[in-house]
């Protein structure tokens, strides 16, 4: 068992007892929750916390709980809500996950890569469920007039044994928005986790299957028109020219031009890149007119030069080299080879597989 300061403040714990019926809201920052001093937080303005993470719990049971990082198909909507369920102590087939909005003033790390979404934001994704599963124990405790040290939870059941009293988080949840946000929060130890490392199902799964929306494809709003981009057809060309005249009279075209990427005195940060920094972009009323006109629009294109880059990757500024003309395959083999050849130094050894193999009673091989 621990225990974990909250860290925050109770300000960055927006607490509303407004939902339908009687319910409770806890909004606040999750992911930089544990990386901010209490005086940081107190220094920031109200509105800062108006689109913060969040978890609601009705009056009926049900627990929804926004999934603060993008989902890429790497399973962070699901397993991020995961996380908070298990130390709220709240049965998972009472859990509606839905996706946080975009927030860069309230969230940190609010993007797909470099596989950290979990080991960031762990410590703050536990705290979120432990400090409002606290706080219904306090609302129990006043309600059934019992010391709070004596109220379990269960499946998102409050129980006090001794006088055999029990009651949903729903029945609870108007009052705990009415308890002050714990300074100190206990963590389940893990070999208590009920949900963490287990196998869930895909929240998305039946969205995915049965087409319904879900990606940014789907979105639709009135007017919106539809862009499709054109590059060079292979690495290291850039385009010289496009000859749009056959385009421009196509049903549904509104307009053809080049963009880049990024700026010529743009510093590239760690998470920029892109393979063509000039493309031509066709905008249409729909997919298939900017399709037709994809089709239809004709490039012309050049070998690039030599070029030379500097890269920021946190903090660390390297120059990154591109050599002119195409991109020669041989070249990478080569290097490929060369590394391959290098004699290599072992990090980590577990037991002894060749001696397992030897005296293995049968080895399976396939390819």
């Amino acid at each position: 068992m621990s225990f974990a300061r909250t860290k925050i403040g109770r300000r960055s714990f927006i607490k509303t007892t407004s939902l339908a019926g009687g319910g409770m809201l806890l909004s606040f920052n999750w992911l930089a929750s544990c990386k901010m001093t209490r005086e940081e937080v107190s220094a920031l303005p109200k509105e800062w916390f108006k689109l913060n993470g969040y978890l609601k719990i009705g009056d009926n049971g049900l627990v929804t709980i926004m999934s603060p990082n993008p989902e890429g198909g790497q399973g962070v909507k699901t397993s991020m809500p995961m996380i908070v369920a298990d130390e709220l102590d709240i049965d998972w087939k009472d859990v509606i996950v839905e996706q946080a909005d975009l927030d860069t003033d309230a969230f940190t790390r609010q993007f797909i890569g470099g596989s950290q979404a979990i080991r960031r934001s762990w410590a703050s994704l536990r705290m979120a469920g432990a400090s409002a599963r606290q706080m219904l124990k306090e609302a129990a405790s006043q309600m059934w007039q019992v010391p709070v040290e004596e109220i379990t939870t269960e499946a998102g059941i409050l129980l006090h044994k001794s006088s055999d009293q029990s009651a949903g988080y729903g029945e609870m949840a108007s009052t705990a928005a009415k308890i002050p946000v714990p300074e100190e929060v206990e963590l389940k130890d893990s070999k208590d986790f009920d949900i963490i490392g287990t196998s869930r199902k895909n929240v998305d799964g039946p969205k995915i299957i049965t087409g319904k929306p879900l990606f940014g494809s789907d979105t639709n709003r009135e007017g919106m028109l539809i862009a499709m981009i054109v590059h060079p057809p292979a690495f290291g060309l850039k385009l010289k020219s496009i000859d749009d005249a056959a385009l421009r009279n196509m049903p549904g075209i509104k307009d053809i031009f080049t963009i880049k990427v990024f700026n010529d005195d743009y510093e590239k940060t760690f998470f920029d890149t892109r393979t063509f920094n000039e493309v031509a972009v066709i905008v249409g009323n729909s997919t298939w007119e900017v399709m037709n006109a994809k089709k239809a629009l004709r490039i012309e294109c050049e070998p690039i030069e030599n070029a030379t880059e500097i890269r920021d990757r946190f903090g660390n500024k390297w120059e990154q080299h591109t050599p002119a003309g195409l991109e020669n395959t041989d070249g990478h083999y080569a290097q490929m080879e060369a590394m391959a050849n290098k004699p290599a130094t072992v990090q980590r050894k577990d037991g002894n597989p060749v001696a397992a193999f030897k005296e293995a009673a049968k080895i399976i091989e396939r390819t």
